[in-house]
Formats: C-alpha cells, structure tokens, sequence
C-alpha cells in the first residue's frame, strides 16, 4: 500500500473545510451574505477519495462521525494522535453524510392580503368595479378560503393570475380556493347601483380590511364635490367631461362616497350668532366658583374668534374647547373684553368652557353676579343654577332680569352638572340681569375624624401594691395622627402597639403620651376598626388589714362609645363596698358586709387548658368558663346599660388573655436581649416579669365617654381573717343577746300561740259560714276582679290574690267534676229503680 504523508496535512485541511461547511449550511439564515451554497453532488469532486490513505485529526473524525450519524465507529489506525483510514471505509462516512436541513419555521399566518385596490366607473344606473387584491400564501399543507369581497355584493367575474378563480360563499363573504404558497393576485369584477340623476348620491359598500387601500371612481359628471369619509388623502381631476377621484383609505371594512354638484358661489353675508349660556355657580368658603359652558350656533359664515364682555369681579381661570387657542383680556369700559381666538375657522355648533371664580365680600350682603355676556351675538338666553358647597346660610337678597325657575325645569346638561342639591334656579331672556346674594357665614363644627367604637380595661390589683392596667381601644381612624392619652404621672409604660404592631410612642409637652395611629382599610366601602393596646403599671400603698382602695382610667382625647372595665382583685380580702363613676354590675350593687369572694378566676384551670391543647380562648365552652369563674355567674348583668352576648364574650376574652399577653411582653423583652435602661424600645416591655392573675373579677361599664368625663373605683375592704372574727363576734353576741331576753322571748311565743289559738276558735265558731264562701262560686269571680285591680297598685298586693284565685278557680273546677260525677250516678240508680 502506498502511503501518501506528503498529502496529510492537505487531508486534515480538507476535511476541515468538510465540517465548517456543513456549519454554515445550517446557519444559512443567520450568514447567508457571507457564505457560498454548492450542491452537495457537486461538493464531493473535491473531496481526495482516489488516495490510499486518508489521515484525520481526532477532532475532525468525531464531528464527521457527527454529521453522518453512525453508531459504530468504522475500522481506523491511530498514528500521531491522528485517525488513519482506507479509502473504503472514508467512502462509506462520506456517503453517509447528511445534507444540513433548514430549521421548521411555521407562518405566524395562512395567508396575507397586503393589498387592496378598487377602480370603478359610473354609468347612468350603475357603477362597475375592478378590485386587485395583492394575496400572499403561507400555509402549504392544505387549501386556503381567502375571503375578498362581501357576499351581498354581486360579482361578474373573479380570477386569480389571469386564471378562473374557485369561489366559494359562505359566512358572509365570497372566498377563492388556494393550496400552494406564493404569491397571488386576484381580480374581481362586480357592480354596485347607483344613480346620476335621481338621490341619493351615494354608494355604500363593505370591504375587507387590508393595511393597504386605495380607490378610484369616475363619475361622468363635471364640477362635482366627493366625499369619504374614510379617506385620509382625497384627489380630484378632471378628464374631459368626467371627473376622477383617487383616494388612499385607511383600514376599515366599508366604503362610502358621497356627491354633489358644486354650488355657484354668491356673495357671502356676514355670520350670525346665537348664543345659550349655562351658569353653575358654587358657593364655597371663599369664593363663588362659576362653570360657564356657552353654546354657539354660528350660521352663513366661518368665523376665527370670538368676543366676551366679563364683569370687573369675575376672575377667569381657564376657557376651554375644541379648537380653542389662548384667549387675550383688553379693558373696555366697564367691562373687561375677552376675545376667544380659533385654531382654525369654525362655523354651526361651537362650545367653549369657561371656569372662574368671584371673591366673596366681608360683609356677605354684596355679592353681586351678573354674568358673561356673549358679544356679537344676536340672541343670548341663559339660565344660572346655585348649589352651595359649604355650611353658610344664602339668601336671595334681589334679582333683576332674571325669572325665578324650579331646579328640576332646568336644562338636563346644567342640572346633571351640579354634585350638591340646587338650592335656587334661574332663566334670563337678555342682558343686563343682575343676582345679589346674601351669604352669611357660620362658625364650622369640625367632623371627627378618628372614633373609639368600644374599649376594654383589664386591670390587676396585687397585695403588694401595683396596678397593671390593660387598655385596649377599637378604633376608626382616616387622618388623625396620634392618640393622646393622660397617663397619671408615675405610670411605668410597658406596651404600646396598634394594630397588633409595636410603635414608638412619645409624651408631648403636656404630658401626654402619643400613639401614632394608622388609617383603617376600607372593607366593603366601611372604614375597619383597629385595636390601640397600651398597657402600663402603677406602684401604689400595698393592701392593709382593712381600708380603702381607689383607681382611675386615663381620659384620651376622642369620645369612647362603650367601656367594660374588670379588676382583678386579691383573694385573701372581702370588699364589702364599691363606688365608681361607671356602672356597677349586680353581685356587686349595695353594701355586702358579710360576704365574701363573689366571683373568683382560677388561673390553674386556664392553665391546664392550655396545656390540654385549647389555646383558643374564643373557643371555651360555658362549663369550662364556669371551672375558672368560681361563685358567682361568670357573666355580668348591668341594671341600666343591657349588654349584647357578643360585648360579654369579647371582655372575658380579653380576661382570658391578660396572664398570656404579659407573658408574651415578656418573651419578646427576653428574645431581643432588652436590658432595662428607663426606656423601652418600639413599644417593647423593657423587663421580664412575673405577674399572677389570679382573684377575684368584678366588672363596670359605661357608654358615651367624653375626654372629660372622670373613670374612677372606689372600694373599702378588710382581710377575710378580721371579717371571719367580726362574723362569729356578730353570732356570738346575738346568742348572748338571745339568752338575755329569753322570757321576754318566751312572752311573745305564748302571745303569738293565744292568738293562733284566738283565730282557731273563730273559724270553728263560723266554719258554717267559711264553707259556703269556699264553695260559692262567687269567690272565685271577687278574688279575679281584686287581683286585676290590685294588679294596677302593686304587685305585692296582686300577686297573694292571684294565688288565691288560682286556689279558688281549681277548687271550684275539681268540685264542679264531683258534683257532675254524683248526679250521674244518682241519674243511674234512679233509672234501675224505674226499670225494676
């Protein structure tokens, strides 16, 4: 075999150019002006396939491998880091080499109509069209219905490059039938009625949109005017005794022409103007504001401008409309001009927006308005409506020229225009007419901006003298920047958060502390509520052997709706006394000297609870609540002030969660490492603490609160240990008392027995004439009409006769049955004796 080395590297560039070739057959598209395309028969001519030894760099025969696609890899040698094969076995890698295949572009459409041309000729009854539409192909895998022309319009004849055209009509349109891409060009021959002599001038028809459109129509005729409106650019000539419009149409699916014989053109005569004005005057705090819309209707003649005749006090602000450029102010006498230029001429309905305003006078008796006159004007007429924008007192104080109208008489276009009621109506025939209002101002009552809906106070009273008050508000706010609540003054705050959020809060230079609020969202067109919790502690003198305990909420600086306050006061003490300004509840009203603990809160129970997995408080049912609430009922009834279930339920969630909101004040103290250097930091409690909330719980409350308004409890108490030794002193000394009087004792029980015995005589001596008043039916009826008669004195007096009615009426009715029950049976044994 004859070795062929001189050739090697020739080889290696050779097929080099083998694989950037075939790269830049596939990227054809992307470098097609750079590049050569040769069939790929011809390609292989210039391939060495008569050498005996073909040598390949590695890189070369893997990307040949590549393109030919084969599996297993043909017989070779390597020498040299080189692939050497026979002629053969490269033959079989070359005839397995793939031409590059172009990428499968899909059309984003099947096809195209770019173009549409539409050339006609009228005739005396008609006119005959010819459209070309410019059609492109894009889909090939199937015939194409191209839609052309509508199908109400007749066609003659229709072809498709000088070729009879396949029509099909359906879905409102005559359709051609195309299967191969490329480029087409249809043309259709139709006509259209029309009349030269008789009306109307015109022709109408539909069209399929194109982006390109142009037309083209001869018309018989000379000295005509066309017009279509579809058309962007219009030329008319013309040719002998025709004349030819051509136009370019902008996109749209119809046709219309229109046509005229041009009018001889006489001596214009001068414009003519009639004017209709439209007021809206606005009475606000400082100012009349005036919306003037002028109505025009301008005839014979274009015109440029305008001219307006405005009084000394009116202040024009704006003139507005279409057409309208900036208008120029001159002084004429006691008027001021204002002439109102066009930005083209302008002829039939023009309207032009006049916005101005009139300083309202001190004394408010002199606000005069007379209105804008319009100038050149033939006839003005005009009506003026008056809506009032603010809380002063109008009067009519005098009018002249003007007819005093019903509000609802006015033009639909001025009376919509108004936001307020209107509160007077005029209509004016002609200039000068005059209006002079009496606007008497009154001092305004601000609207509040920020309400508390409802407030709940949880305050813990312990034996060694502090007080920790939870208040928590629910608000609506929409622009009030801060809460401003008194504090006393030795109050420790420890929380400060709005809406579940810690905030900073500050202390004025009244001592005030500041809550920064933030606007409630607005949930189906509502404002919503948001909760303010501020919770702070007192140190005050610890609890004696006995005396008196007082307390107060601070006053902030909105009205409060409703407050329900709970104490939670020690166990180990009787209070046997309350006085506040809120209402008391009922287990509470009066003196209790005797009595102990009422209403006692277990917080083992809660905590077992919460342990068993029932971290809702919301979700505790009534026999739970009754283990935690210990004596009395665990809810709260207010003689005067009758509280929803809902309200009830909230407070004793907001008891429930007391312990565990401090608790959590707590751990976020702990977590963000807090040491407490006098100040807390974003509403934060500054130590971690201990607090039980164990004791008893009593509750007040209150509705409409003003920030003026005292929150005060009052309550004397004593340690249970010396309540105890006054109850037994108390027993003690009625037995010693008991012992002392005991013949006197003795005396009254052998009074009380003669005269039980006295009465037992009486009976016995008149039990004749008892029987028969228990008996007689009479009594019932005398006890029914005392008891009704007693029923409107007193209810002590109607309630004894109602039980002895009662007593009388089932004492009759059982009688009654005895009585019907012994005739009956007297009845029977009469009727056996007379059978017998």
């Amino acid at each position: 075999m004859l070795r062929i080395i001189s050739s090697r590297y020739y080889m290696v560039i050779i097929f080099s150019l083998i694989i950037m070739v075939s790269g830049v057959l596939a990227e054809a598209n992307e470098k097609s002006e750079n590049s050569l395309t040769i069939p790929w028969d011809e390609f292989k001519k210039f391939l060495p396939l008569d050498k005996n030894e073909i040598v390949l760099s590695m890189e070369t025969f893997q990307k040949l491998l590549e393109q030919t696609g084969v599996k297993t890899i043909p017989p070779h040698m390597l020498k040299q880091g080189n692939v050497v094969l026979t002629p053969g076995e490269f033959k079989k890698l070359v005839g397995r080499m793939k031409a590059p295949t172009e990428p499968d572009i899909k059309p984003p459409f099947d096809y195209l109509i770019t173009k549409a041309a539409y050339s006609g000729k009228m005739s005396k009854n008609s006119t005959s069209f010819t459209a070309i539409f410019d059609i492109h192909i894009l889909k090939s895998d199937k015939y194409l219905k191209v839609p052309l022309l509508h199908q109400n319009i007749a066609l003659e004849e229709i072809s498709v490059n000088n070729e009879t055209a396949l029509v099909v009509s359906e879905n409102g349109y005559h359709h051609i039938m195309l299967s191969k891409p490329g480029r087409y060009q249809a043309t259709a021959l139709f006509s259209l009625k029309s009349s030269i002599e008789k009306g109307p001038h015109k022709i109408d028809f539909n069209i399929k949109q194109t982006p390109i459109t142009l037309f083209k129509l001869e018309f018989p005729i000379e000295k005509i005017d066309v017009e279509i409106p579809q058309a962007r650019q219009i030329l008319t000539e013309s040719k002998g005794k025709s004349t030819v419009v051509s136009a370019v149409v902008a996109q749209g699916n119809a046709i219309s022409i229109r046509w005229r014989k041009k009018a001889e053109i006489v001596e214009k005569i001068p414009p003519k103007l009639f004017g209709e004005v439209y007021h809206l005057v606005s009475i606000d705090d400082d100012a009349l504001k005036v919306s003037t819309e002028i109505s025009y209707n301008i005839l014979h003649k274009e015109i440029d401008s305008l001219r307006l005749a405005v009084p000394d006090e009116f202040n024009i602000l704006s003139i507005t409309g279409d057409g309208v450029g900036e208008w120029q102010e001159s002084i004429d006498g006691k008027f001021r001009e204002v002439m109102v230029p066009f930005t083209y001429s302008k002829k039939g309905n023009v309207l032009i927006n006049i916005a101005s305003e009139i300083p309202l006078s001190e004394k408010g008796i002199t606000n005069a308005f007379s209105g804008i006159k319009t100038l050149d004007t033939v006839r003005e007429t005009g009506f003026v409506g008056i809506e009032l924008n603010t809380s002063a007192e109008v009067k009519v104080a005098e009018s002249a020229g003007m007819e005093k109208v019903a509000a609802q008489k006015l033009p639909r276009r001025l009376y919509n225009k108004s936001v307020k009621p209107l509160i007077y109506a005029f209509r004016y025939l002609k200039h000068p007419y005059s209006l002079v209002l009496d606007i008497k101002k009154h001092e305004k009552i601000a609207a509040p901006v920020a309400t508390i809906n409802s407030g709940s106070v949880v305050t813990l009273f312990t034996e060694d003298g502090k007080v920790v008050h939870r208040l928590v508000y629910q608000m609506r706010n929409s622009a009030k920047q801060f809460l401003e609540i008194k504090l006393p003054e030795k109050a420790d705050i420890w929380s400060v958060s709005v809406d579940n959020k810690p905030v900073e809060s500050s202390l004025n230079g009244q001592g005030k502390l500041l809550v920064p609020l933030i606007r409630s969202r607005l949930v189906d067109r509502r404002l919503s509520n948001f909760p303010v919790e501020i919770i702070y502690c007192q140190v005050e003198d610890k609890f004696s052997f006995s005396g008196s305990k007082k307390s107060s909420l601070p006053n902030v600086d909105l009205m409060i709706s409703q407050l329900i306050w709970s104490i939670y006061l020690p166990n180990d003490y009787s209070f046997h006394y309350f006085d506040s300004t809120l209402e008391k509840e009922e287990i509470i009203r009066g003196v209790n000297v005797f009595s102990g603990a009422q209403r006692q809160y277990d917080e083992n129970v809660m905590q077992e609870l919460n342990r068993s997995g029932n971290n809702s408080n919301k979700a505790i049912g009534k026999e739970q609540l009754r283990k935690i609430y210990k004596g009395k009922n665990y809810q709260s009834k207010f003689r005067n002030m009758p509280l929803r279930q809902e309200q009830i339920t909230n407070q004793l969630t907001a008891e429930l969660e007391f312990s565990n909101r401090l608790n959590m004040l707590a751990q976020q103290a702990d977590q963000q490492g807090i040491a407490y250097s006098g100040k807390g930091t974003a509403g934060i409690m500054p130590i971690q603490i201990e607090i039980p909330t164990g004791g008893q719980v009593y509750r007040f409350a209150k509705t409409i609160i003003t920030s003026k308004d005292p929150l005060n409890i009052n309550m004397a108490y004593t340690q249970n240990l010396i309540t105890k030794g006054v109850i037994w002193a108390v027993i003690l000394l009625l037995i010693g008392l008991i012992y002392i009087i005991r013949n006197r004792i003795k005396g009254i029980f052998i009074l009380v027995k003669d005269g039980f015995n006295n009465l037992r005589r009486y009976y016995l001596s008149h039990e004749q004439l008892f029987n028969q008043a228990v008996q007689s039916s009479m009594t019932t009826y005398v006890l029914l009409g005392l008891f009704i008669a007693g029923s409107f004195i007193s209810k002590f007096i109607a309630l004894p006769l109602f039980v002895l009615f009662w007593i009388s009426f089932s004492y009759q009715a059982v009688l009654y049955r005895k009585n019907k029950k012994h005739n009956m049976q007297t009845a029977r044994e009469t009727k056996d004796i007379v059978d017998s």
